[in-house]
């Protein structure tokens, strides 16, 4: 990461997943994280577990998602939170994404941007202003 870079970033459960379970972009996306504080919401702690697990089929990355979260500050999920998420646009935004969305942000420039790899979040994070960033697979 380069020295200018800020020091924390969010992350939803699509970018999560990417550092739990090696996939094209894994690379990429550890050597731009580097040692940045990372952040995400609460429920990334059901959720990327869940993922990786369904992206393996093993129970041990289950373990290893949740070792990987250890690393994060996660965002509660309190009553406001949840209230704004239900009412964040657009409406093809899923539940989850919309919590992601709100969680992030809650945190304003406290952090450089979320990371994530999902569309539909993606458009809904730079409709809000936020510095969309999701580092790409490493050409072979």
């Amino acid at each position: 990461m380069a020295a200018s870079a800020p020091s924390a970033f969010y992350l939803d459960a699509s970018a999560i997943v990417k550092i739990v379970v090696r996939e094209g972009e894994t690379e990429a996306l550890v050597e731009y994280l580097g040692d940045a504080d990372l952040v995400s919401s609460e429920v990334a702690e059901i959720e990327v577990p869940r993922a990786a697990y369904l992206r393996t089929a093993e129970a041990e990355s289950i373990q290893q998602a949740e070792l990987v979260l250890r690393r994060f500050h996660l965002v509660a999920l309190d009553d406001e939170l949840r209230h704004e998420a239900t009412r964040a646009g657009p409406p093809d935004l899923r539940t989850l994404d919309a919590v992601h969305l709100v969680s992030c942000l809650r945190l304003g420039p406290r952090v450089g941007g979320i990371i994530v790899y999902d569309r539909r979040l993606s458009a809904a994070a730079r409709d809000r202003g936020l510095h969309v960033v999701a580092p790409p697979a490493r050409r072979r």
